[in-house]
């Protein structure tokens, strides 16, 4: 048995790679005495809660305008639960546990462990598009990779530039 996403469910996936990714910053969150340090944490948690509003409300549109939904099949678990492909991304691993943070990392440290996990996410995204369902589904990966890639180049930015992620700097998330 051959296992497709539609649009709706790659939109639930991406939706879960964001949730666990907010979770992971939060948590990370807790590590830090540093109000600064804490602040780019929750600055980048707060960035990845609004993409994953983003994406719920493409999948509401997407449901809205075609009336698909995500696919229920008993036989297949992978995909009748978008959760156990957020999984396989580096924030679902262990979303709840903030590793490789340790609350000893400076802002430089924490910004190249955002692109590293912003990077493998890609790499994940890259990989779905194998199971992508129609040229809709792949549009719709393409779509998130680019957000993805345009997180990593802002935090490089940031990287190069030694600051923290700006609130004035801090790049909106993508229109639906």
């Amino acid at each position: 048995m051959e296992t497709k996403f539609n649009v709706f469910e790659i939109l639930q996936i991406a939706e879960q790679v964001e949730h666990k990714g907010a979770k992971f910053y939060l948590k990370a969150a807790e590590l830090f005495v540093d109000p600064d340090l804490r602040d780019l944490l929750y600055r980048l948690a707060t960035w990845k809660a609004k993409h994953e509003k983003v994406w719920a409300r493409m999948r509401k549109r997407f449901s809205e305008k075609t009336g698909e939904f995500g696919t229920f099949d008993p036989d297949d678990y992978v995909l009748s639960n978008p959760q156990v492909m957020s999984g396989l991304t580096a924030f679902g691993i262990r979303p709840e546990a903030a590793d490789p943070l340790t609350g000893k990392e400076d802002k430089r440290q924490i910004l190249k462990v955002a692109i590293e996990r912003a990077k493998e996410v890609v790499i994940f995204y890259e990989g779905l598009k194998d199971f992508a369902r129609e040229p809709a589904s792949k549009d719709t990966i393409d779509r998130i990779i680019r957000e993805e890639n345009r997180q990593i180049h802002f935090l490089q930015d940031e990287l190069k530039a030694g600051a923290g992620i700006g609130k004035a700097a801090h790049p909106h998330p993508p229109a639906p």
